[in-house]
């Protein structure tokens, strides 16, 4: 073989090479409280001063890609994550839940790009569209008088009249298109990546403290404003 067609076939082979290089990537999703790592039916207190316990915690991601520049690459189009399991326990919420991106192309600049919530597009359907452990699959996910699916899911126990015991169901239960929002991660050569969730920063922000006397529950549009003051304080715990 001629020698300079030979050099040019071992250089191409090595630019290519190197252009398929991928890594997997962990996302671990931890809840904490305060700083401390959150336990489900544990005791906590809320921003406002009542007694507090959490049974769920869970929310949609859609539109997972991984993004350079204008350049994207989509990775999953919906997902369902729920903390709970993974949040029953002191040790196992010390470890969180993994969630594994496989096979991202290596290129510096890049990051995890998704939506909090249900595409606008996938939001159009119900479950019934949908058949065995798809995502979207599952009716208690679905909120007929909102025409979405719950976007976010934050359930438990509140003591509001102040005798220690918690009495009152909490369901604050978020959906809608305008609920939704963007989230940008931006990777390193760290192959994993802390994804630490302060619930109780989700309550409040710099001037206001979320109503939970008033608002135990959302299961009405009228709550929008209350369901966009909850889902803007949740992503800005996800933006790095």
């Amino acid at each position: 073989m001629n020698l300079k067609l030979l050099s040019y076939l071992i250089i191409t082979a090595s630019l290519l090479s190197c252009g398929d290089d991928t890594r997997d990537l962990d996302l671990n999703f931890k809840l904490t409280y305060e700083g401390e790592p959150l336990v489900m039916l544990d005791e906590y207190t809320f921003p406002s001063g009542e007694l507090i316990k959490f049974t769920r915690f869970s929310f949609y991601i859609s539109n997972l890609s991984s993004s350079l520049g204008s350049m994207s690459t989509e990775i999953k189009d919906v997902d369902l994550i729920n903390l709970t399991a993974s949040h029953s326990n002191l040790a196992s919420a010390q470890e969180g839940l993994t969630y594994q991106i496989k096979d991202i192309k290596e290129e510096s600049g890049q990051s995890i790009d998704l939506l909090l919530g249900v595409d606008a597009e996938l939001n159009k359907s119900i479950p019934s569209n949908f058949t065995g452990n798809h995502p979207l699959a599952n009716s208690g996910e679905y909120w007929i008088a909102w025409d979405s699916y719950i976007f976010f899911k934050i359930e438990g126990i509140v003591d509001l009249d102040g005798d220690g015991i918690t009495e009152t169901n909490v369901a604050l239960h978020i959906g809608s298109d305008q609920a939704s929002r963007e989230v940008s991660v931006p990777l390193t050569s760290n192959d994993n990546i802390d994804l630490i969730i302060d619930v109780n920063e989700i309550f409040q922000n710099e001037t206001s403290i979320f109503n939970i006397v008033d608002n135990p529950q959302i299961h009405s549009l009228s709550q929008i404003d209350q369901a966009n003051f909850l889902m803007d304080n949740f992503s800005k715990q996800l933006n790095l």
